[in-house]
């Protein structure tokens, strides 16, 4: 009040007594309104505190299957989550009481449900941009620290995966394979061309163009190209498919890549015979072997989106947030997860694409692929009739 007085008597010559009268009621309301603020501010952050003392306690309630069914990870294993990103640098943490632990759960929470974001923050008692916000941050620290979850297999692993695929499929000297899923995005803002990512009905997508290994884990995984490219297009675009043409031996060692008839036939990339109905019992034995390991990694594509269910309603028009966003669900997949395969007739839902023999810049291979496509189906058929001859 002295402080008020001051600064009246220092004005006196500037201001009339009516001028001062309402300089004086003037103050005199803000500091009441100042007053009301901060009683609301305390009393609403009281509220929080009272709601997430409520939200901890119903948290250590949950017994271990109820805990993975919300977060998809186990509480053992999100502890050790939040352990490898504790020492990182949460920018989005500002609130009193909110710790990494709250920031993990919460993007789990996000990531693993199509609730809006208006009600996950909600149900964590913060604000809607708050959770945006940490849900972006999460994925960009899963995607910078745990990088190296995602990786080619080279050396035992690489052997351990060719072992893996000819003892459940039966096809010989396979390292990968691949695979491809839509992801749906707003109209991208950082693309000079956004048109390119819609399609007929006029929505956006983007592919996802992932390699697994034996056990369905991914080995390479890429999203930003848009949905209407042919398969054979992205698959140039990617890094592997760049070192398939410059240097494949370097990449593969002798070994091959498995994929659809979508893929150019090729040595160090192998396709299943084209079916114009005379295809005979060995190249049919073939094609349903081709089939069972792309049924590896179809059913880790649809895996990932059934445990992280906000890949179908990002509601982000950024690719490069939406490619980071489905990285990080990848290396979460990898490092957590368990991987099982389902029925490929349940999980293809990527947009129908010509085989790549039948576009008009395609081919049927390359000579190396047709002999070696062949070689091995008539090693499957002889392998057949080994079998038969055993059990006679």
């Amino acid at each position: 009040m002295a402080l008020e007085t001051c600064i009246a008597f220092l004005l006196a010559d500037s201001y009339d007594a009516e001028d001062f009268l309402f300089f004086k009621k003037n103050t005199t309301r803000k500091r009441r309104k100042a007053r009301m603020k901060l009683k609301t501010e305390q009393s609403d952050n009281l509220q929080r505190e009272k709601e997430r003392e409520v939200f901890n306690t119903v948290l250590q309630s949950l017994t271990i299957s109820e805990f993975k069914s919300h977060f998809q990870l186990t509480p053992t294993q999100t502890e050790e989550l939040v352990r490898l990103l504790a020492p990182c640098k949460w920018t989005a943490i500002r609130q009193e009481g909110w710790t990494v632990w709250h920031a993990v759960l919460a993007a789990l929470w996000a990531l693993s449900t199509q609730e809006s974001y208006h009600s996950v923050a909600n149900r964590f008692h913060i604000t809607e941009s708050l959770i945006r916000d940490q849900l972006d941050e999460f994925c960009t620290l899963i995607t910078s620290n745990l990088t190296n979850e995602i990786h080619w297999p080279q050396g035992e692993e690489a052997e351990m995966s060719v072992l893996g695929f000819f003892s459940t499929v039966g096809l010989p000297d396979t390292l990968c394979v691949v695979g491809t899923g839509s992801i749906p995005i707003e109209k991208p803002t950082d693309v000079p061309d956004p048109e390119v990512y819609r399609d007929a009905e006029g929505l956006y997508y983007i592919k996802l163009m992932a390699f697994c290994n034996h056990k369905g884990r991914f080995s390479y995984v890429t999203a930003e190209h848009p949905r209407n490219w042919h398969n054979s297009r992205v698959l140039l675009a990617t890094e592997i498919g760049k070192a398939l043409q410059e240097d494949p031996v370097a990449l593969l060692h002798g070994k091959h890549i498995i994929g659809d008839s979508t893929f150019p036939l090729s040595e160090h990339f192998l396709t299943p015979f084209p079916d114009y109905g005379t295809v005979g019992q060995k190249k049919v034995s073939y094609n349903k072997k081709v089939q069972s390991s792309l049924a590896v990694v179809q059913g880790s594509i649809h895996t990932l989106r059934s445990r992280f269910q906000r890949l179908r309603c990002l509601q982000k028009n950024s690719i490069c947030q939406t490619s980071i966003a489905v990285k990080a669900c990848c290396i979460l997949y990898n490092t957590f997860l368990e991987t099982y395969n389902v029925p490929v007739d349940c999980v293809v839902d990527d947009i129908s694409q010509k085989p790549f023999h039948e576009l008009p810049y395609g081919h049927s291979g390359s000579l190396g692929g047709i002999s070696k496509r062949q070689d091995i189906a008539a090693l499957l058929g002889r392998t057949t009739k080994k079998r038969k001859c055993m059990f006679n």
